[in-house]
């Protein structure tokens, strides 16, 4: 069983500065300090055209749904992976991004969209989150969907900061 998610983000600036903030390994540091994290790995490369920003945090499961956090422990090791296309001739960029959660039957994936629209850009990310464990699977991901929603919120409104400074 999976949920379905959508969340749309809008910016004021294009497509390219958004991405650049997205893409750049001090954002990722402080995207990483910002939730929390209590150890994190930041990387990001280049495979034959294609960016891949590859992040890894420890992250307190306090905050997660009793069913999740008794799961997991204490603490969970969160590993991202985005692998963003190059830019197409408008600037628009597309990524495929997967979440999972080691040792956990846990797993977020999503497609990126990065578009200029007249005011700026806009960002969107349309995927699934699944949460392999019988019985209480649907139950978890139900609940712990609003909290990574809320996560992502987190993260536009810091890329927001950077762009404007």
């Amino acid at each position: 069983m999976s949920t379905n998610f959508s969340e749309r983000s809008e910016f004021t600036a294009a497509p390219g500065a958004v991405w650049a903030v997205l893409t750049d390994p001090a954002f990722l540091v402080a995207r990483a300090e910002r939730t929390g994290a209590l150890t994190h790995e930041e990387s990001v490369t280049d495979d034959a055209g294609t960016t891949v920003v590859t992040t890894s945090r420890t992250v307190g499961t306090d905050r997660l749904p009793q069913a999740a956090s008794r799961f997991l422990g204490t603490t969970a090791v969160v590993d991202q992976v985005e692998r963003w296309a190059p830019a197409g001739s408008d600037g628009s960029r597309r990524g495929q991004l997967i979440l999972t959660v080691r040792s956990a039957p846990v797993e977020l994936t999503a497609t990126a969209v990065l578009a200029p629209v007249e005011a700026g850009s806009v960002h969107e990310l349309t995927g699934s989150l699944s949460v392999r464990v019988p019985l209480l699977g649907g139950t978890v991901e139900k609940a712990a969907l609003p909290g990574l929603l809320d996560l992502v919120r987190s993260e536009v409104e810091l890329a927001r900061e950077w762009l404007s400074r």
